[in-house]
């Protein structure tokens, strides 16, 4: 798989967004030390942030939609990514955090 190099002011300007990501899973591990897996179903963007300037933690979020676009002046059933479900259906979207053994 691919890697994100993490830095301090990597999230300075905003989140890191995944619009339709390859893969629906990810992990992140330090050189040393343990490691974190999440895998998702029915969610479109992964969101990887954190506090701007530094922070002791990382948030990995599977989203469907997004903020809207600075230009967007419509109702909100037409902003791009919103989920529509008609009244007596469902829709299952789900994620599983794991923390893997070492080797």
């Amino acid at each position: 798989g691919k890697t994100l190099a993490l830095s301090e002011r990597l999230f300075d300007d905003d989140a890191v967004i995944l619009d339709q990501p390859a893969s629906t899973s990810v992990r992140f591990a330090a050189e040393r030390g343990p490691a974190i897996e999440m895998s998702w179903r029915g969610f479109n963007e992964l969101g990887i942030w954190s506090k701007p300037g530094g922070a002791p933690f990382l948030c990995i979020e599977p989203w469907h939609g997004l903020a809207s676009p600075s230009d967007f002046d419509g109702e909100f059933v037409d902003k791009p990514g919103v989920m529509l479900i008609e009244p007596g259906a469902q829709r299952v979207l789900g994620y599983q955090v794991g923390l893997p053994q070492e080797p």
